[in-house]
């Protein structure tokens, strides 16, 4: 309804908009603060006495130099000095480095916010998102992988070169790299696109040099019995872990099959690329980050803080502020509830595959880039501000 005809004015709009933020903010840092403190402890004690979670999987194959299943062969040799440490000090080095990635990220994210209330919200969101803390605890390599892409994704817009090499480091998970490489093949940046390919390949090879040339065979061998559905790779238990379209189908009750997958992964691409087409290039970039996780079958559920990296870049995007508040705000909710829904840790590692419901993350981030979409390019004759809370 047309302003004039609910009796407002512009200014009534503006002062309205105002009052709720005014309202809304102290309830948002309340809820982030509540998630944190529900989290955090459990965190920062096992950062230091452990268990060491996932980190051994990391850690056997680098003292071994051996291939750490389908990550880049590079990762073995650059984790081998780790074992100088021994196996619990190698833990508690990659545990501080991702919580300082982490205190990087939300730096970064709150660097284009107006007003202390609504720093303190943003960076509390990086800060307490619960996929974020099980990727600490576990010890895996998600929050430094969350900000390379994000260094590189803002990088590229004044020294692509230099981006394409940092954005050629998601490859050592390799599935996280699609996004990113897609966007330069769309840009017609073919000499990126083949700067970050020739870099992961050349890490590839330098890791394969190290392992030693049986590795090579051993690699492709495991992808070539990938499939989709990873049914051949995970328990029923562990596909229910993932936020992929694989995992979306499960907390959904239904039987997931390898054709609806990627039949879910093509819809996300073409609504990706309709953004893509729609937005200028700050909104593009933030396309991207937010389909790392749209365009792969495999994804866990600690994976899922990669969220982060395109609810960071939203800042960017010149959206109003209500707007990007609604994005931001839902995209947490999403991610708070769908860890909620997430059976882990599991009573029965060997039991059928579960969840306490709808895993809404996936779904809230193809719902975020449509959005983007709608609301197309930003006014480039208007001057860039901080969103005003």
């Amino acid at each position: 309804m047309p302003l004039r005809r609910a009796g407002l004015t512009h200014a009534d709009a503006d002062a309205l908009a105002a009052m709720l933020a005014r309202v809304a903010m102290p309830v948002a840092i309340g809820v982030e603060l509540a998630v944190l403190v529900a989290f955090a402890p459990d965190t920062l004690r096992r950062g230091w006495t452990g268990p060491i979670g996932d980190f051994a999987n990391l850690y056997a194959p680098a003292r071994d130099l051996e291939l750490v299943g389908m990550y880049n062969p590079v990762l073995a040799p650059l984790l081998y000095p780790l074992n100088w440490l021994g196996e619990l000090n190698a833990y508690r080095l990659l545990f501080a480095l991702n919580v300082s990635a982490v205190l990087a990220i939300a730096c970064m994210a709150q660097r284009h916010v107006e007003g202390a209330e609504a720093r303190i919200a943003v960076a509390l969101a990086v800060v307490s998102l619960p996929q974020l803390h099980w990727a600490l605890r576990l010890g895996h390599l998600t929050p430094l992988t969350a900000l390379v892409a994000l260094v590189g994704l803002i990088t590229l817009e004044r020294r692509p070169r230099t981006a394409a090499v940092v954005l050629s480091l998601l490859s050592l998970k390799p599935q996280y790299a699609v996004a990113p490489f897609v966007w330069l093949l769309r840009l017609w940046r073919l000499d990126l696109a083949a700067l970050m390919f020739g870099s992961a390949a050349l890490m590839a090879v330098a890791g394969f040099a190290a392992i030693g040339p049986g590795a090579v065979r051993e690699y492709l061998s495991l992808y070539f019995d990938w499939g989709s559905d990873t049914s051949d790779n995970l328990l029923p238990v562990q596909q229910a872990w993932m936020y992929s379209w694989h995992g979306v189908q499960i907390s959904a009750g239904l039987e997931p099959h390898p054709i609806v997958t990627f039949d879910l992964m093509l819809l996300s691409l073409g609504i990706v690329a309709l953004a893509w087409a729609r937005t200028d290039a700050r909104r593009a970039t933030c396309v991207t980050a937010f389909a790392l996780l749209l365009f792969t079958p495999y994804a866990q559920f600690y994976d899922g803080c990669l969220v982060l990296v395109g609810m960071a870049l939203l800042f960017r995007c010149g959206l109003p502020a209500p707007a990007t508040a609604a994005i931001f705000g839902g995209l947490y909710v999403a991610a708070v509830v769908t860890q909620a829904n997430t059976v882990y840790p599991t009573p029965d590692v060997l039991g059928a595959a579960r969840t306490n419901g709808f895993f809404w993350l996936t779904p809230a981030l193809l719902v975020a880039i449509g959005a983007l979409a709608i609301a197309g390019k930003r006014d480039e004759a208007a001057p860039e501000e901080a969103p005003r809370w």
